[in-house]
C-alpha cells in the first residue's frame, strides 16, 4: 500500500518542434510518496509542496523552453526535466504533463510514458451471449435493449516516447454500431472491457489502453496481463475542520491555516475506485458494475452530507485529511468486494488529489 499526495499546476509556454513555434497551456500533476502522519494525517504539507513546485516551474512558465532545456521540448521530455528539477526537493512518485487538448506525458522513477488521446461516437448493445434473454435484462437492463446505445468514447494509448500512431484508428469505431459493423466484435459482448482490447490490437505499439465509456467509468487493457482494470468515479459533499488533537492550538492554525478555523468548511469530493480481475467467462467483463455501485452506495453514503469530524466515527480522532480520507475508503473498499482493488482516489479540489495504491 502507497499513499500519494498529488497537486495540479499551469504554466504556459513557447516551444519549437520540427522548425514550427508554437505554444500551449501545460497542466501538471505532481505526486508525492511517502507515510501518512499519525499527528498531521498528511503525507506533505500542500502548502509546502506548492511552494516548492512553483518556484522550478518560473524556469518553465512564460518561457522559450528549446533555450531553456538542453534536449528538444517534446511533451516527454518536458516531464522528463520536471522530474529531474524536482526530484533532489520531493520524494516524487509522479509526474504527469499534459498540453491542453493534445498529448500528454507521465514519468515515475522507472519509466517516461506518452499518452496519446482519441475520441469517437459509437452506438452498442450489452448483451452477453452466453447467457439466457432474462439474465441479460435482469443485469444490464435497459442497455440490454436490441435497438442499442450510444457513448462518447474517449481513449487513451499509452505509449513509449517517441512512438506514432496512425491517427486513422479511430475510423474504424467512429460513428458505428460496434455490436453490429465490427467484424471482431460480431458475437461478443462489446463491453467498455471488449473495446479496449481491440484498439491494443489495432495499436501494438500501446503497453495498455485505456477507454472511457463516461466520464466516470473506464476501462483499461494492459498488454500481456489476464486482468482488465475497471474505474468508477462516485460524489459525496461534506463539511470538516481540519484539526490534529495531537498538536497544540499553535501547531495546528500553523500547519492547517483557514483549513483550521472552528467553523467547519467543505467539499464536493470525487472518488474514483479501480478495480482488477480477469473476465468473467459467461459475461465477457470484468466484473458486476451494478455490484461495485451498490457497494459505493454504501460506503459514499456513511460520508455524504455529513459533518466528517462530528458524525463519522472513523475521524473523531484523527485529522479528516484528504490522505486520512482516502486510505479509509481504500481499506472499506477492499474489505467489502471480492476482487483486488487496485486504487483509491480522492479528488478534495480539482487542484488537490490523494491516492493509495496497491
Amino acid at each position: 500500500m502507497k499513499t500519494v499526495a498529488c497537486k495540479r499546476f499551469e504554466f504556459s509556454a513557447a516551444r519549437e518542434l520540427a522548425d514550427r513555434m508554437q505554444g500551449h497551456n501545460f497542466s501538471l500533476w505532481v505526486g508525492v510518496a511517502g507515510p501518512v502522519q499519525a499527528d498531521t494525517g498528511m503525507v506533505i504539507n500542500m502548502a509546502d509542496l506548492k511552494d516548492i513546485v512553483t518556484n522550478v516551474l518560473d524556469h518553465y512558465d512564460h518561457r522559450h523552453l528549446n533555450t531553456q532545456l538542453s534536449v528538444e521540448p517534446t511533451t516527454p521530455n518536458i516531464a522528463r526535466s520536471l522530474w529531474n528539477d524536482l526530484s533532489s526537493r520531493l520524494q516524487l512518485d509522479s509526474v504527469e504533463l499534459a498540453e491542453e487538448d493534445g498529448e500528454a506525458a507521465t514519468v515515475t522513477e522507472t519509466a517516461v510514458t506518452a499518452i496519446l488521446h482519441g475520441t469517437f461516437a459509437a452506438a452498442h448493445r450489452t448483451h452477453a451471449p452466453r447467457l439466457s434473454d432474462e439474465e441479460n435484462l435482469a443485469l444490464y437492463g435497459i442497455c440490454d435493449n436490441p435497438a442499442g446505445h450510444g457513448h462518447n468514447y474517449r481513449a487513451q494509448l499509452f505509449l513509449p516516447p517517441g512512438q506514432t500512431v496512425d491517427r486513422t484508428v479511430w475510423a474504424e469505431f467512429d460513428h458505428k454500431n460496434l455490436s453490429v459493423d465490427i467484424p471482431d466484435l460480431a458475437g461478443r459482448n462489446v463491453v467498455t472491457e471488449a473495446v479496449a482490447e481491440l484498439l491494443a490490437r489495432r495499436v501494438p505499439q500501446a503497453g495498455r489502453v485505456r477507454v472511457y465509456e463516461t466520464p466516470e467509468f473506464f476501462a483499461e487493457y494492459h498488454r500481456g496481463d489476464a486482468n482488465y482494470r475497471l474505474g468508477r468515479r462516485y460524489r459525496f459533499n461534506a463539511a470538516h475542520r481540519l484539526h490534529s488533537p495531537a498538536l497544540s492550538a499553535e501547531e495546528n492554525q500553523r500547519l492547517y491555516g483557514k483549513c483550521n478555523r472552528p467553523e467547519p468548511h467543505g467539499h464536493s469530493y470525487v472518488v474514483e475506485i479501480v478495480i482488477k480481475s480477469p473476465l468473467d467467462p459467461q459475461t465477457e467483463a470484468a466484473y458486476d458494475l451494478g455490484a461495485l455501485d451498490k457497494t459505493a452506495v454504501g460506503i459514499l453514503g456513511e460520508l455524504d452530507y455529513t459533518w466528517l469530524d462530528a458524525d463519522v466515527p472513523a475521524f473523531r480522532d484523527r485529522p479528516s485529511t484528504g490522505e486520512n480520507i482516502a486510505c479509509r475508503l481504500w481499506e472499506q473498499f477492499r474489505a467489502a468486494l471480492d476482487c483486488e482493488v487496485e486504487s483509491a482516489r480522492l479528488w478534495e479540489t480539482p487542484n488537490n488529489q490523494f491516492r493509495v495504491v496497491s
